[in-house]
């Protein structure tokens, strides 16, 4: 009697309907389109934007830069509220014109997911400082606008915070404090009637800026960086997985190219079938630290001769940033490994999210230096 079950897990394991894919080989990336203004002009592009997808289209969504004059010559960072909207038209991409919405208030830097219900966008900084709020947006395509709806505040205000789902339940994870890195961990149930974010067990160590992927039944937590109430931040090489049955944390592998290991931080990542999770761009921090030095030393000059020596050599750091690393690095869940596939063929994008758009992954606008932003948006292929 036990014959049809033992042919049933023969199927199981040797029918190709079954099967995983075993490796991921590379990934093949174009620019689909570039951030444009209302009017059609050419966008500078964002830091800390919304990146996710609701209902086939794309939103890009607030983010922060620099529309005056870069920073080394005193320019102001400026936080935006509006709201963008990438649709298909065949095996072309357009941007919606039409789309009169905007964000209730400016915001960058916040956390973002993409949920079967809409896409939940919470936390972040605007000018007035930190925020706790969140909202979930949808793109209604009947009425040909982002609908826009408040969910309940975080327990605490954040700024780099990292958000991730599973089905329709959101974890919110780390972030920056006024002084100090958290290592808070929440969720939020979309389905429930009146939701409410619950605490949950805090994370291993304070961090932001992380790479936070829902897969293998789990929440992965890779890298980030630690802010102190010194200044100076410790970058990350850590994996994290959260066992939400069992509500405990773990120690995975180091992030590494498979022969050294590394820092990352501030980079995008993105769950593959059922067992893979591609990182790429980041920071390695080592510039990032000599510039948070600088900081330090700045605000401690004893001379108005010395502290205008000391911003110009932080200055030119930035100035002559060879941009971010450009590995794709791939970790293999059930073996517990890393590996370099490749490199990205462009600059490297950081504090920006990835997303997932028919298949492909998607990065949009972010960094490609200090203070240097980029309006691009691209697809990559997964092969």
């Amino acid at each position: 009697m036990y014959r049809p079950l033992l042919f049933f897990y023969i199927m199981l394991i040797t029918n190709p309907v079954f099967a995983q894919r075993t490796e991921v080989t590379r990934v093949e990336w174009a620019e689909i389109a570039r951030l444009e203004d209302r009017n059609g002009k050419p966008s500078l592009g964002f830091a800390g934007a919304v990146n996710a997808v609701d209902n086939h289209v794309l939103i890009v969504a607030g983010g922060a830069n620099f529309p005056d004059k870069k920073p080394w010559d005193g320019g102001k960072k400026q936080y935006s509220k509006e709201i963008h909207v990438l649709q298909r038209a065949g095996k072309n991409f357009v941007w919606n014109k039409n789309n009169v919405a905007h964000l209730t208030e400016p915001i960058a830097y916040c956390g973002n997911t993409s949920t079967p219900v809409g896409i939940v966008y919470a936390g972040g900084e605007n000018d007035k400082g930190l925020s706790s709020k969140a909202y979930l947006l949808n793109w209604d395509a009947v009425m040909n606008q982002v609908l826009i709806k408040q969910l309940p505040d975080l327990p605490v205000a954040l700024t780099n915070i990292s958000l991730t789902s599973m089905g329709n339940v959101v974890y919110a994870v780390g972030g920056d404090g006024k002084q100090e890195s958290s290592a808070s961990f929440f969720s939020l149930d979309l389905d429930d009637d009146h939701p409410k974010w619950l605490t949950l067990p805090e994370l291993p160590v304070a961090l932001a800026n992380a790479v936070v992927v829902a897969q293998n039944a789990g929440i992965y937590v890779i890298g980030g960086r630690s802010k102190t109430a010194s200044g100076i931040s410790e970058l990350r090489n850590s994996t994290f997985f959260y066992n939400p049955y069992k509500k405990s944390w773990k120690s995975c592998a180091v992030i590494s190219d498979g022969k050294n290991t590394m820092n990352f931080s501030a980079g995008a990542g993105v769950a593959i079938d059922d067992h893979f999770i591609l990182i790429t761009g980041g920071d390695d921090g080592k510039v990032f630290h000599q510039i948070e030095q600088y900081i330090l030393q700045i605000a401690q000059a004893k001379t108005e001769e010395e502290k205008s020596r000391l911003i110009e050599t932080k200055n030119k750091l930035s100035i002559h940033h060879k941009g971010f690393y450009r590995g794709m690095l791939l970790y293999h869940a059930l073996e517990n490994t890393w590996t370099k596939i490749g490199e990205i063929p462009f600059a490297a994008q950081v504090t920006t999210t990835a997303t997932r758009w028919d298949g492909n992954i998607i990065l949009s606008s972010g960094e490609v230096k200090p203070g240097v932003r980029t309006a691009a948006i691209r697809s990559g292929r997964i092969e």
